[in-house]
């Protein structure tokens, strides 16, 4: 099984909302999902600052992203001390 399959499969395990009455099963899944977005890039943003830390450069954080440097630097430059190199 691949990494991101086993992700997938793991991510739809999560029911916080899922069962709720007053919501449809469709929309508590989108609750359950806006939550582990918002964990996902805090923990996102705490792991580049480490990297940085670490002297890994902005090229290599945006290749393990797989986005470009320059939007690595663009979303999360300013909240890791604004170090652009």
């Amino acid at each position: 099984m691949s990494a991101n399959a086993s992700a997938f499969d793991h991510v739809l395990g999560f029911r916080w909302r899922q069962g709720d009455s007053s919501l449809a099963e469709s929309e508590a899944r989108l609750h359950d999902l806006g939550v582990l977005r918002s964990v996902l890039e805090e923990v996102v943003e705490l792991s580049v600052a480490d990297a940085r830390a670490d002297g890994v450069t902005w090229a290599r954080i945006g290749d393990a992203l797989d986005v470009t440097h320059q939007a690595v630097i663009k979303r999360y430059g300013k909240r890791s001390g604004g170090d652009r190199r």
